[in-house]
């Protein structure tokens, strides 16, 4: 009996030594650096739009290592033609870091503690070329190129690259700063049949970001970091007046709302 309790207990002390969780930072952007960019419908009488939009987005890192909270400014302009439809934009963002939860700070290592309030600010650029067939008052969007060049600085960015510095086994933290993303999405979208401002889309993103799965790589922990960036969108749009909500993710989860105009 003896010899049984020694075992028992020597292997609870294995196997709690062995779920130390690990804190993983990632770039403040990732996942929200794919967004829906509103083109004009075949229908519509302009062809040619402008689109201005502001929101709120958050980013959970993996593990619950923590959150990132930010805001949105959007600008695009997007053109339809016969079969194809172009859009191009910038967007800035700005926000601060918080933990997952404020009750049960993450205390993987102790250099983690100062993660909490973190501030970032950043910007990039937007681009959407595809193709599409228009039956009826829907529209198949049947497939798109989507890329986004974003730029990152502030507080967080030098906090992830002080982690990366400290070759902690329980630490895996991205220096990167400038992210690039690109892939392909499908979409379908509709419009009202009395009403063809009025319209309500779906669209499904499927890519990836070179360099940050290398970034997430370290001889100090065997973090697997296997998937893309995937993102869903519901759109919809009253007139001039349209939202977005978007969410996905790459690595971290990731979700945004968008409120904008459109002329």
């Amino acid at each position: 009996m003896k010899k049984l309790t020694f075992l028992t207990i020597l292997s609870i002390i294995i196997l709690i030594s062995s779920c130390t969780s690990v804190s993983i930072y990632l770039p403040a952007v990732t996942g929200n650096d794919i967004a829906y960019l509103p083109k004009p419908m075949a229908s519509d009488s302009i062809k040619t739009k402008n689109y201005v939009s502001g929101g709120i987005a958050g980013l959970t890192l993996p593990y619950s290592t923590g959150n990132l909270d930010m805001g949105f400014v959007n600008f695009s302009r997007a053109h339809t033609f016969e079969n194809l439809n172009i859009a191009y934009g910038a967007f800035g963002y700005a926000g601060l870091t918080s933990y997952y939860n404020n009750n049960t700070k993450n205390t993987t290592a102790t250099a983690t503690a100062d993660f909490d309030g973190k501030g970032f600010i950043g910007g990039g650029l937007r681009s959407s070329i595809g193709f599409y067939d228009a039956s009826g008052n829907t529209e198949f969007r049947i497939i798109s190129w989507e890329n986004v060049l974003s730029f990152e600085g502030g507080g967080y960015a030098d906090f992830r690259k002080k982690m990366n510095a400290l070759q902690h086994p329980d630490i895996v933290s991205s220096t990167k700063t400038t992210l690039f993303t690109t892939g392909g999405a499908t979409e379908i979208i509709f419009h009202a049949k009395k009403k063809y401002a009025n319209q309500y889309a779906l669209k499904a993103f499927y890519g990836f970001t070179p360099g940050l799965k290398n970034s997430l790589q370290t001889p100090y922990n065997d973090y697997s970091t296997r998937g893309g960036a995937f993102n869903f969108s519901f759109y919809f749009k009253l007139n001039k007046f349209f939202g977005i909500l978007d969410a996905g993710t790459n690595r971290g989860f990731s979700s945004k709302f968008s409120l904008g105009y459109a002329f």
